[in-house]
């Protein structure tokens, strides 16, 4: 479902990987839910483009997230005693 690219593999082969993919493609590459895709693009932690009605993720920042470690961000919504 994304915007692909053609590129040319090292055998001379053309290859075509997207660079652009859509919210359900990042879901399964980064085994995360859309919901905490949502979350992490409204706190840009992650960048995602508009193209239409579209949200697409590009395919370098899926990479560029996956390569670093993450810090759970509290929701405010604990119990009340401050943990």
């Amino acid at each position: 479902g994304g915007y692909s690219l053609r590129v040319r593999g090292r055998k001379g082969d053309t290859v075509s990987e997207s660079i652009l993919v859509s919210k359900r493609e990042a879901e399964q590459a980064l085994s995360l839910s859309v919901r905490t895709l949502d979350n992490l693009i409204v706190r840009k932690e992650l960048t995602a483009r508009r193209v239409g009605r579209r949200v697409l993720i590009p395919r370098a920042e899926l990479e560029r997230f996956a390569r670093r470690d993450h810090k759970t961000q509290p929701d405010g919504k604990g119990n009340g005693d401050g943990r």
